[in-house]
């Protein structure tokens, strides 16, 4: 992965472990599953978001991409739960093509992060979770 961001707007504290950064404090964190999947020129972005049992939080925003192309058009923000998938077709499936995400939370909680669909692979896939 390029580079993992979760960021917290008050009293948090951030933990630095194998190249990843943590946001440590007392809002909820959405849990996400988010995987892009290339098969020739047809890339699926499939994503599930929720907000744990008992968690006070809603999803606020909620953005994926593939090659700067916004797949997410039709979000409501408010959401406890989020999930289906987009299709999107590669203009130059030779060439790498950026995949990256984006989510917020009601109380500030913010995840993001963007890896690489690798154009020198017919077959190639990218998954996020937290």
């Amino acid at each position: 992965m390029l580079g993992k961001e979760i960021h917290q707007a008050t009293d948090a504290l951030t933990i630095h472990h194998t190249g990843r950064s943590f946001v440590a404090n007392h809002n909820t964190p959405i849990k996400y599953r988010i995987k892009f999947e290339k098969d020739h020129t047809s890339v699926r972005a499939s994503y599930d978001l929720n907000v744990p049992i008992g968690g006070l939080a809603l999803i606020a925003g909620f953005q994926i991409s593939v090659d700067g192309a916004d797949l997410i058009g039709n979000f409501i923000p408010g959401q406890s739960r989020f999930n289906g998938a987009q299709f999107h077709t590669l203009s130059h499936p030779d060439q790498d093509a950026i995949v990256s995400f984006s989510i917020s939370s009601s109380e500030g909680w913010i995840a993001s992060d963007r890896d690489v669909l690798r154009g020198s692979k017919t077959y190639d896939d990218v998954e996020f979770s937290d």
